[in-house]
C-alpha cells in the first residue's frame, strides 16, 4: 500500500458552497466509518446519498470525494482514481477543491502506472499550487523518467532538492538516487560525478563508491578512478576476486606495480582472489615490473602448473635470464618449447645464450642453429653462431678446452 501526501478526505473542507444538512451528516458518517475501517457502513451511507434526486454539482463533488477516500482506504486504487476524475468533471468546482483533487489524482495515476495522465494532473496542479514542497517535483521527475523523457526528468528533481535546502528540510537519498540513474542513462558523466560525490559523502555505500569509480573510468580519468577504488578498498567495500583484480590492474596502469603485487599476493594467499592461471600470471607481471624477480618466478611457476600454456614457462626462462641464473633459464625454455609457444626462435636464442654463458658450446651451437631455421632473427642467430664458433676455437688454441 502507498500513502498519498495529502489527506484524501481533506477536499471536503475545500468546497465553499453550503451542503444540505442531510448530505453533510451522511458524508460525515461515511468519513468516520471509513477512518474506523467500517467500510460496509461507509458504503451504505454513500449509497443513501446517491438516492437523493436533486443533488447539486458541489454536493456530487463531495460525495465522489468520499467515494475516492473509501476506495483508496480499501486499496482499490483504480476505483479511487475514477471517483476523483468524477470530482474534477463537476461544473463550477471550487478552485481549492480542484487544486486538492488534481494532486490527489496525480499521485493515484502514478501509482497505477498511468504516467502520461499523472504528469498532466501534476503539471496542472503545479501551475496553481502555492509554494509547493519538494515531493510533487520528485513525483514529476519520476513520471518523466518512467515515460523515458530523460532529458526533462532531472530538472524537477533538482528543483525539489533546491526547495528542500531552502526550507532546511532533509534531502532524501532516493532523490539523489533518481538523479544518479537519470544522468547515468543519459551519459551525462559530469553531472553524474557531482551526484555520486554527494552520495558517497552523505550516504556512503559500496554501490555508490563502485559507481563513482566506474564513472571516472568512463571519463578516462584513470587517476581519480584509482583513488575511488582505493577508498572503496580501505572502507572494506571491495568484495570478490574481480574487484580486487581490477584494483591491481589500475595500480599497474598507474605504474605502481609493487602495490599491485602486494594486493594480489595477499588476495591469492588468503583466497580472496581466485587462484587461476590468469591471476597468477598478472601477479608475475606486477613482480617483474617491480623488479622482484624471485617472487615473479614463484608466481609464474604456480601459473604454469595450472596451465598448458608454454608462454608461462617462456616468461620463467626470461626472468631467470634477467637474473643471470642460466641453468634454470635453459631448462624452463626447453619446457616452453615442448609445450609450444608463438615465436619459438626467441627461446632457441635464449637457450643458445644460456648455454654459451654456461660454457656448453656444443649445445649453444645447436640452439643457434635451430634459431637460424626461422626467418625472423636469422641474421642475429647467425652472428651468434659465428661468435660461439670463434670463441670455442680461441679457447682451444689457448688449450683451455
Amino acid at each position: 500500500m502507498f500513502t498519498l501526501s495529502l489527506l484524501l478526505g481533506a477536499s471536503a473542507q475545500a468546497q465553499t458552497k453550503t451542503l444540505r444538512q442531510q448530505v453533510y451528516e451522511r458524508l460525515t458518517n461515511a468519513q468516520e466509518a471509513t477512518e474506523a475501517g467500517d467500510y460496509e457502513r461507509a458504503f451504505d451511507e454513500l449509497e443513501k446519498l446517491d438516492r437523493i434526486k436533486d443533488l447539486q454539482p458541489h454536493e456530487l463533488a463531495q460525495i465522489h470525494t468520499a467515494y475516492g477516500y473509501l476506495h483508496f482506504s480499501r486499496e482499490n486504487y483504480a476505483e479511487a482514481a475514477a471517483s476523483y476524475e468524477t470530482v474534477l468533471a463537476q461544473p463550477d468546482l471550487a478552485e481549492a477543491m480542484r487544486t486538492t483533487t488534481l494532486f490527489t489524482l496525480g499521485q493515484l495515476l502514478f501509482h497505477l502506472e498511468r504516467y502520461d495522465q499523472a504528469l498532466k494532473h501534476l503539471d496542472d496542479w503545479l501551475a496553481v499550487a502555492e509554494n509547493p514542497g519538494p515531493e510533487p517535483y520528485i513525483l514529476k521527475g519520476q513520471a518523466l523518467y518512467q515515460l523515458d523523457r530523460l532529458s526533462e526528468a532531472a530538472a524537477p528533481v533538482m528543483q525539489a532538492i533546491a526547495i528542500a535546502e531552502q526550507r532546511d528540510r532533509t534531502v532524501q537519498e532516493s532523490w539523489y538516487g533518481l538523479l544518479r540513474v537519470i544522468y547515468f542513462e543519459t551519459e551525462d558523466y559530469e553531472n553524474l560525478l557531482d551526484v555520486l560525490e554527494i552520495l558517497v559523502t552523505r550516504f556512503p555505500s559500496r554501490e555508490y563508491w563502485l559507481h563513482l569509480a566506474g564513472a571516472f573510468g568512463e571519463m578516462g580519468d584513470d587517476r581519480r578512478q584509482l583513488a575511488a577504488f582505493e577508498m572503496a578498498h580501505e572502507l572494506g567495500y571491495l568484495r570478490g576476486s574481480t574487484e580486487l583484480v581490477m584494483l591491481a590492474q589500475l595500480y599497474l596502469q598507474a605504474e605502481a606495480p609493487y602495490r599491485a603485487g602486494v594486493l594480489l599476493q595477499e588476495g591469492l594467499d588468503n583466497g580472496e582472489v581466485d587462484g587461476t592461471a590468469a591471476n597468477w600470471r598478472l601477479l608475475s607481471q606486477a613482480w617483474i615490473l617491480a623488479q622482484e624477480h624471485e617472487q615473479a618466478i614463484a608466481s609464474l611457476k604456480t601459473a604454469a602448473g595450472l596451465s598448458d600454456d608454454g608462454e608461462l614457462d617462456a616468461r620463467i626462462a626470461q626472468t631467470y635470464a634477467n637474473m643471470g641464473d642460466w641453468e634454470p633459464s635453459v631448462a624452463a625454455a626447453a619446457t616452453a618449447l615442448e609445450k609450444g609457444v608463438d615465436g619459438p626462435q626467441e627461446l632457441h636464442m635464449l637457450r643458445g645464450m644460456g648455454f654459451f654463458e654456461l660454457g656448453r658450446f656444443s649445445e649453444a651451437r645447436d640452439a643457434f642453429a635451430r634459431a637460424i631455421g626461422f626467418e625472423e632473427g636469422r641474421e642475429t642467430a647467425s652472428r651468434w653462431l659465428a661468435y660461439v664458433e670463434r670463441e670455442e676455437k680461441r679457447l682451444r688454441d689457448l688449450g683451455l678446452r
